[in-house]
């Protein structure tokens, strides 16, 4: 055996599950794999087991692996490293989650769940590094029913705070007050996307960005130089696994600390993700975004712009509160597609009129990138079941967006 890592990732969860504003159920969850990396010459496996007494088969198979052409790697990096930072607010909340019955009244019923969490990460290599890290998480969503329209709003963090919960069922509320069915027909449009909706499409915009979308040609950065206008100038996308947001770590998945970076910068593209074994096909360096083979964001940020979120909404505009259904016909090409989940707000001359049914965005990636007129001053922490990545996101004012119906 040449090279070897194993990631062991153990955690534990209390999940409370709200339906029409009363405490359902209360989860208490743990679970506890370890992600395995084995290496021998340009043979290499990498497996998922829930015990490490089951290893002996996989090791049979590698030697009858072919050839590869990139191939995992771990930095030449020892000795033990640790780091733990953790709140004490999520701990009493998952030793006693009655506080949260009081917080649910409202106005509409109240679907969701509120999920806390303690996880540790630790790191062995073969070449004699040992890391432990240990977070705690705290994160909500919730969607509010008013007849036959909803709202959603979530919510991200690494410490307890009543008043994100509070907010957050606000703001679900507040988008499911809006009522009176209005029909958007197909064509071009001037959009705001919710963080929400923003949170969805940037996972996707950063997994893109991955060095090994890139050099196989699964991306619509494959064809474009460091330093090539991609996006609105109003634009920046940054990783920050060094911040106070959920999915932060100090080291990756090969031992090499993590460090923020821009992705693209005021629309300019910045940077690729970055394992050890990417960079090398692409003469760069890590950007501590292992991932074995595949590099991956781990918690994402899109810059504040200068305006109130309120004064986006002047004139006439779609408002997305969410989406889901995201999929992309052409990744090289950027071609996607998404449908609005929840209130779809129709805006003329900067008052809501009603809501639209079911509509759909198809257009590029690049195109959406590079339309973006205008972004709030005001961001949201979010991640929720179909936006999992964590990132701190504003409003954005979109121009000449397509759409149709779904």
């Amino acid at each position: 055996m040449d090279q070897y890592a194993i990631l062991e990732i153990s955690s534990t969860s209390l999940v409370v599950k709200v339906v029409e504003s009363k405490v359902e159920a209360v989860q208490r969850l743990k679970d506890r794999y370890f992600n395995v990396l084995l290496r021998k010459g340009r043979k290499f496996l990498v497996t998922k087991v829930t015990s490490m007494d089951n290893l002996e088969g996989n090791l049979a198979i590698l030697d009858n692996l072919p050839d590869s052409k990139v191939v995992p790697s771990v930095l030449e990096r020892s000795g033990k490293f640790s780091f733990s930072k953790t709140d004490q607010g999520i701990m009493n909340f998952m030793g006693d989650a009655s506080r949260v019955a009081p917080l649910l009244n409202s106005r509409f019923p109240i679907y969701g769940t509120l999920t806390s969490t303690v996880i540790t990460k630790r790191l062995v290599t073969s070449s004699g590094f040992e890391g432990e890290e240990t977070r705690t998480w705290f994160q909500g969503y919730f969607r509010a029913k008013n007849g036959d329209y909803s709202g959603q709003w979530a919510f991200a963090s690494t410490d307890y705070d009543e008043r994100k919960i509070k907010a957050s069922l606000e703001r679900a509320e507040e988008f499911a007050s809006y009522t009176g069915k209005i029909d958007v027909s197909d064509g071009v449009y001037d959009v705001i996307l919710s963080p929400l909706t923003m949170g969805n499409l940037m996972m996707s915009t950063a997994y893109l960005a991955s060095g090994y979308s890139i050099i196989t040609g699964n991306s619509f950065l494959s064809n474009k130089r460091i330093g090539e206008q991609v996006a609105s100038e109003k634009f920046t996308l940054r990783d920050i696994p060094k911040g106070e947001e959920l999915n932060s770590w100090e080291f990756d998945d090969e031992a090499v600390p993590t460090m923020n970076k821009s992705i693209v910068e005021r629309g300019k593209y910045v940077s690729p993700l970055l394992n050890l074994e990417v960079a090398e096909v692409m003469d760069m360096k890590s950007t501590g975004n292992a991932g074995w083979v595949y590099p991956r964001p781990w918690t994402l940020e899109v810059s504040p712009g200068e305006v109130g979120e309120g004064s986006l909404m002047d004139g006439n505009v779609i408002l997305f509160n969410n989406n889901w259904y995201t999929r992309f016909q052409n990744r090289t090409e950027g071609q996607f597609s998404t449908v609005g989940r929840d209130a779809t707000l129709v805006i003329r001359n900067g008052k809501p009129v009603g809501v639209a049914g079911r509509v759909r965005i198809a257009d590029k990636l690049g195109n959406l990138l590079s339309n973006i007129y205008e972004l709030s001053k005001e961001r949201y922490s979010v991640a929720w079941w179909d936006a999992p990545l964590p990132g701190v996101y504003p409003y954005a004012l979109i121009k000449n967006v397509h759409l149709s119906k779904a």
